[in-house]
């Protein structure tokens, strides 16, 4: 094509054009999700607080008796669930929540109250729990 333009084709990046919303996150509000699939935002640093802007609870559409956590996962159960997402159409919240409710099932130190130091700890940065 360049030959024929003189234009160089721009490259394509394989990944892209198969899944072009790969890596999108949705919103649990599905008319919301339509309208963000274009615009992924990318991370960049708020000189602020040091925080990167795609994580500040602000831009979120998060319910305030929600906890947003991390934790580590190993990279083939990670897969596991970001195939799960992008094929089956699944919220990775909702997957996590059923897991670890279905898990809890059975063990009682899951219903044990927490330490009154703990639980004030937690209550600070929690109020609602």
């Amino acid at each position: 094509m360049a030959d024929i333009t003189g234009i160089p084709p721009q490259s394509i990046d394989p990944d892209q054009a198969l899944w072009p919303n790969a890596g999108t996150i949705r919103s649990s509000n599905q008319t919301n999700a339509a309208g963000q699939a274009g615009n992924a935002e990318k991370p960049t640093a708020n000189n602020k607080d040091g925080i990167y802007v795609k994580d500040r609870l602000e831009d979120k559409d998060v319910k305030p008796e929600k906890i947003i956590f991390s934790n580590k996962l190993e990279a083939s159960t990670y897969l596991k669930l970001q195939q799960l997402a992008t094929y089956g159409g699944e919220n990775i919240q909702e997957i996590l929540e059923a897991a670890l409710t279905a898990y809890f099932v059975g063990k009682e130190e899951a219903s044990r109250p927490l330490p009154p130091k703990v639980l004030a700890v937690l209550r600070k940065k929690y109020p609602f729990l």
